[in-house]
């Protein structure tokens, strides 16, 4: 939320008896009332939020005021997104700000919609990362909000069904009916606070099940590792395999959604403890020359069992690499370098993951010396028929080679892909055209060669 600075910040005041309480009027607000001309609301013109366009609740009491007045009454439905801090550090700030204005985009065509239904409607950007919308009441209102949430999911998931599976929404509603007694504007507020306890609730409620879900299936072992391998861009040949993790139960099959909810509940050092041990059970199938690449989050890098020097982690340090984001490095760098030194005194092997993804810095990744590079798959995506990506790749080839680090194209989905990512240095490959994750192990790789 921001307003031109350049202007003095000044409450116009109103001529409008309808927006002034009656005298003697006892409403303990009266007098700040008077004072704004007769509305709260009646504040700053331009408070107005950059990344959608949309305009703050206090800049909009002359709209509202239609629909306060409305004798059918006002439905209210509000917005609510708990996971997007989630999602702005996965995936980078630049990754929210697309979705946030994926979502302002179709809640403003809902809002045209009902505005042409019905005469009024207001759609206004909260705090944090939610919407509200007014308007006056009509009957079906009542499924209003799961119409909402479920047009907003699959337009989400129309773009990048991936991410959208983080992306968590949550839509309370309210209702008001004319009441002389109470002030039309203190009447809406009441029934946006209401529909945004539902909302807030309703996912509470949410995390509950899907916590007693993930506690289940982490005293159950319901999980299955599955293994994708990297490959050599000379040769074709395996150097290694990345663990994956499916969860058996299909609420949380998505790993972004098992991942999310474990965040939520402080559950990841049970669930990465278990998802670590199950998947080095099987490094002693993979053959010699061959290693096993660990996704570790940063939230397990404060865990005492990943140092454990009898873990099964540990014990397996000469063959593991360890996928980090740099992000975990953010809050405190010289601490994160700390971690990852006594990581490489056992042993093991770094490698930094999603490099390109929106949030990284290369200043940053070369603090942190990485072993591997791994480029994120939306840089590889259709890269033959980018030359910008491939001058983006070209660089990070060439930065990597500095480090003396190898770099991993991963996402590789057909051959030009492959072609292209291979001309531009990368020596080794990862994807669905080279091999799907599988159980346990992939012996060979049959490709043609690239050109």
């Amino acid at each position: 939320m921001t307003f031109d600075k350049t202007e003095k910040l000044e409450i116009p005041p109103s001529d409008d008896p309808r927006r002034t309480r009656p005298p003697g009027d006892k409403d303990p607000d009266s007098a700040l009332l008077r004072a704004t001309g007769g509305s709260t609301l009646d504040a700053p013109r331009r408070l107005v939020d950059l990344s959608t366009g949309l305009p703050s609740l206090t800049s909009l009491f002359n709209d509202l005021w239609p629909i306060a007045e409305s004798p059918e009454g006002t439905t209210v439905a509000y917005v609510h997104i708990p996971s997007s801090s989630i999602v702005e550090e996965r995936f980078g700030w630049e990754a929210l700000e697309a979705f946030r204005s994926l979502l302002a985009n179709y809640l403003v065509g809902r809002h045209q919609d009902m505005r042409r239904d019905r005469g009024h409607c207001v759609l206004a950007r909260t705090y944090a990362d939610d919407f509200v919308l007014l308007a006056p009441r009509r009957e079906g209102d009542e499924d209003l909000s799961t119409r909402l949430a479920d047009g907003m999911t699959r337009h989400l998931a129309a773009i990048d069904a991936e991410t959208a599976a983080l992306l968590q929404i949550y839509v309370g509603m309210a209702k008001t009916k004319p009441f002389p007694k109470i002030h039309p504007e203190r009447r809406l507020y009441r029934a946006i606070q209401q529909a945004q306890t539902e909302a807030t609730d309703v996912g509470r409620q949410k995390l509950s099940s899907q916590l007693r879900v993930l506690d289940r299936c982490i005293s159950q072992q319901l999980f299955n590792m599955v293994y994708q391998p990297i490959v050599k861009v000379d040769d074709h040949g395996i150097l290694a395999h990345e663990a994956l993790v499916r969860c058996t139960d299909k609420e949380l099959r998505s790993p972004h959604i098992l991942f999310n909810v474990a965040e939520q509940g402080n559950r990841m050092w049970p669930l990465s403890r278990l998802l670590r041990r199950l998947a080095v059970d099987n490094v002693p199938q993979m053959p010699d020359e061959q290693v096993l690449f660990l996704n570790i989050h940063p939230l397990d890098f404060d865990d005492p069992d990943l140092y454990e020097v009898d873990g099964p982690v540990a014990q397996q340090a000469g063959r593991i690499v360890l996928e980090v984001t740099e992000r975990a490095a953010i809050l405190d760098l010289q601490h994160f370098r700390e971690q990852l030194k006594k990581l490489r005194e056992f042993g093991f092997r770094i490698a930094i993951d999603d490099l390109g993804s929106g949030y990284s810095a290369l200043g940053l990744v070369a603090e942190l010396d990485p072993d591997f590079i791994k480029l994120d798959m939306t840089l590889v995506r259709d890269i033959h028929n980018s030359s910008v990506r491939q001058n983006l790749v070209r660089n990070m080839v060439s930065f990597a080679r500095d480090l003396g680090a190898s770099v991993v194209a991963e996402g590789v989905e057909v051959r030009e892909e492959l072609s292209t990512v291979a001309e531009l240095g990368c020596q080794l490959v990862q994807g669905y055209y080279l091999a799907m994750p599988s159980p346990p192990f992939v012996a060979s790789i049959d490709v043609p060669p690239a050109h």
